[in-house]
């Protein structure tokens, strides 16, 4: 199937300016558990970047919405599968490197584990997904988890430390002092340059500074 056909169906990637390749998200009102944090002041989720600056454009807004009501296509994982293939097959290795959710979060159990479908359908390319939900990542364990992905459990809270309960985390400080290591954007343009910790495995905690 050609591109645009996928596209169409499913809605296209998006290319946030930080990344050095490509990411995949949703709107952030169907947020499960950030929806509840975005009215709790002192939460990361109070004050979303996703919710202001490109993503309320209403192009934007469309087709972040499309890819939403695609996730409960049968035919998503192998769309999405094809979708990423297609998309970083002239890609240097050193980006191809995808992120879940630029906006919003995983939406059950079922659709994490679509999400792993994909990851093992491409092997090839490296995954980050940072996700608030803690119900759907308590059902899973480590060695469930792709090779290629880096699944990290995030902070509900600014400055607060990172969840125990998981092997990869990220956090988001500014009052205190990263944990962790610590995100370089924003001393390199707002973008992530040469570096791929979010990505990596052997981080266990990566920390933003809040924007």
């Amino acid at each position: 199937m050609k591109l645009k056909e996928i596209e169409e169906k499913i809605g296209t990637l998006s290319n946030p300016s930080k990344m050095p390749s490509y990411a995949w998200g949703i709107p952030i009102q169907y947020c499960k558990t950030g929806a509840k944090l975005a009215e709790i002041k002192g939460t990361i989720c109070n004050k979303c970047y996703a919710g202001k600056g490109c993503y309320v454009f209403p192009v934007v807004k469309a087709m972040y919405e499309k890819r939403y009501q695609a996730i409960e296509m049968v035919e998503w994982v192998d769309y999405m599968a094809e979708l990423i293939t297609q998309k970083y097959k002239n890609k240097k290795e050193e980006d191809r490197y995808h992120r879940w959710f630029d906006s919003g979060d995983v939406q059950s159990y079922a659709h994490l584990m679509k999400i792993f479908e994909v990851c093992e359908l491409t092997p090839h390319i490296r995954y980050w997904l940072a996700t608030r939900e803690y119900k759907i990542i308590d059902q899973i364990d480590v060695k469930d988890v792709p090779k290629n992905l880096c699944l990290r459990v995030s902070t509900t809270k600014v400055d607060s430390p990172p969840p125990k309960f998981w092997k990869w985390t990220s956090g988001v400080h500014k009052d205190k002092k990263a944990v962790g290591r610590e995100c370089p954007a924003p001393k390199q343009n707002g973008e992530c340059g040469s570096c791929r910790a979010c990505w990596s495995r052997k981080v266990k905690q990566v920390s933003y500074k809040e924007h």
